[in-house]
């Protein structure tokens, strides 16, 4: 067995892990939504494909994550339809977010 699918594996079970710890947080302001692309997608192309679905805030603390602003039924509905794996509260705390666009943050 090769390196690749023992770090695939891993990353899977540790993106699961903050999934569910970011699922139980409640978020302090629900028009501020997490959007989770794949983890080797570029931050670049993750900007891109946000910008799409909605109003970027800032990116998560990982460059697979973008904040984006709005309903978040309708962010999440635009958000997957571009290529997002799930989205989640963004709750600046509980995601660890460093870089943010919002001039109220």
């Amino acid at each position: 067995m090769g390196i690749l699918p023992i770090l695939v594996t891993s990353l899977a079970i540790l993106v699961s892990f903050v999934a569910a710890a970011a699922v139980n947080a409640t978020p302090s302001d629900p028009s501020r939504v997490a959007v989770v692309f794949p983890p080797w997608w570029s931050e670049a192309r993750a900007v891109t494909a946000a910008a799409s679905a909605g109003e970027i805030l800032g990116v998560g603390g990982v460059p697979f994550i973008v904040i984006l602003h709005g309903d978040s039924t309708t962010v999440a509905r635009r958000a997957r339809s571009v290529g997002a794996l799930f989205t989640l509260g963004a709750d600046p705390a509980s995601l660890c977010s460093p870089v943010s666009l919002d001039p109220k943050s």
